[in-house]
């Protein structure tokens, strides 16, 4: 067997793969076999190695650290889905622009848990959690690609809460398969659709949608699910929808879902039943999106039980012989550590000062202690357990130092008091301008409350 591994030598200036040119660098091929030690025909400069000495042979090899990140990216499409973005020009090396633009520069491949949560395909449900901006949406178009492009016969569905994704999904998944298959995917087979849906134009379809038609059970539009229920719409007709529903036949082969926290249980279940066996089903969610607690229940909770009561889905534990049920996301690319910091401790309530009769000035906590090391802290001094003083901060490894060393602390994080809404929107308005434009104009913007 002989691997190419991203390592590599100074040899000679020359392309290793088409569009990327690395000065003085080439891949270094290395051929493994169990027979190695056996073998005693050897050529010079090429390794043959086994088991004993495949560390030992990787080790020896000097290797270039830009020269490895830069190929990787290719290698994983996230250059050339960047490199999609059209960026305007940034003169001032000090500017928000060029800032935000270096910041994109520094992101430049998937960590190993994006790629595992990418390539892992668990015959069932898979989750995927991670804060907002840990890279759930890309795993998910990328993931998309990676599917379509094993099994092209397929038929799989990725949705999500807010219309303005499908766009983005689409680029996504279509850049993706030409740099992997050079191809465009086949689109009969990969539906890019909303959670909610409605008739009248395929654009517009949903699961939601989708499911009503197949089952004939009636479908509500958002104007007639507000007359009805007034409050968590979605969640509403889509339990009324699975109460109502006989035994539909299946149509996908995978379902992908991003934004699981925006929609419910009842929603998930929806697509567990219109997935054929083995139920591909992928949901991503934040799981700090709601600060009260998880934002969603168990799987065990969400898709309830069989006949004899067993669980239709649980979790087994991990295994290095099987793709990863539960894959955490803890690295956050998009916001610094001081930020998350700060809004998480805001949003607690950790520094408030308790109301009369009470022992803490707590707003809110989490369910399970533990989900404060899923989600990127780690406990510095004190025990992280009920009625016990703890102190947490963020990594460098779940917040990288990047993302906040551009800029002092006072211009990362600024607080402002309002007396009206209003007064809010107008400085608001402004500073989008400000940005926009490098000037700030007078606005009245008015919102009735």
């Amino acid at each position: 067997i002989t691997v190419l591994t991203p390592i590599f030598r100074k040899r000679s200036n020359r392309s290793l793969i088409p569009g990327l040119i690395i000065s003085c660098n080439s891949i270094t091929p290395i051929t493994f076999s169990p027979l190695a030690a056996k073998i005693t025909h050897k050529i010079d400069g090429y390794s043959l190695c086994d088991e004993d000495d495949l560390l030992e042979t990787l080790e020896s090899i000097s290797d270039d650290e830009q020269a490895y990140e830069e190929v990787l990216s290719v290698i994983q499409s996230i250059s050339t889905i960047r490199k999609g973005k059209k960026r305007r020009p940034t003169n001032k090396a000090n500017s928000k622009g060029s800032i935000l633009k270096t910041l994109e520069d520094s992101i430049a491949n998937l960590d190993n848990l994006q790629g595992k949560a990418v390539i892992e395909t668990v015959e069932g449900v898979q989750r995927i959690r991670g804060l907002a901006g840990s890279g759930k949406t890309i795993v998910l178009a990328l993931k998309a690609a990676y599917l379509h492009a094993q099994h092209p016969d397929w038929k799989i569905a990725v949705t999500f809460h807010t219309r303005a994704l499908k766009g983005q999904f689409r680029r996504l998944i279509n850049t993706f398969c030409i740099e992997q298959t050079l191809e465009e995917p086949d689109w009969e087979n990969i539906d890019v659709i909303n959670s909610w849906g409605a008739a009248r134009t395929s654009d517009r379809n949903g699961i939601y949608y989708t499911f009503c038609k197949l089952s004939g059970v009636e479908y509500l539009d958002l104007k007639a699910a507000k007359a009805r229920f007034r409050g968590d719409e979605l969640s509403n007709i889509c339990k009324v929808a699975l109460e109502q529903a006989p035994q539909i036949e299946p149509i996908y082969d995978a379902i992908l879902v991003d934004e699981a926290q925006d929609l419910s249980a009842s929603f998930l279940n929806i697509c567990y039943r219109l997935l054929k066996d083995p139920k591909r089903l992928v949901y991503a969610y934040d799981e700090l999106q709601n600060l009260g607690g998880a934002s969603l229940p168990p799987p065990e909770d969400i898709f309830g039980t069989d006949t004899s009561g067993r669980p239709l889905v649980s979790f087994a534990p991990q295994s290095e012989r099987k793709p990863t049920q539960d894959i955490i996301l803890e690295k956050c690319y998009r916001n610094s550590r001081p930020v998350l910091a700060t809004a998480h401790a805001l949003g607690f309530g950790i520094y408030r000062e308790p109301d009369k009769g009470q022992t803490t000035g707590l707003i809110q906590m989490f369910d399970q202690r533990d989900l404060w090391l899923d989600v990127g802290y780690k406990v510095i001094s004190g025990e992280l357990d009920d009625n016990k003083n703890v102190c947490l901060t963020r990594t460098e490894e779940s917040s990288p130092s990047f993302l906040e060393n551009h800029s002092e602390i006072s211009e990362l994080i600024q607080f402002y008091h309002f007396n009206t809404p209003a007064e809010q929107d107008d400085w608001l308005a402004n500073q989008i301008e400000m940005n926009l434009y490098g000037k700030t104009q007078t606005f009245n913007c008015r919102i009735n409350y």
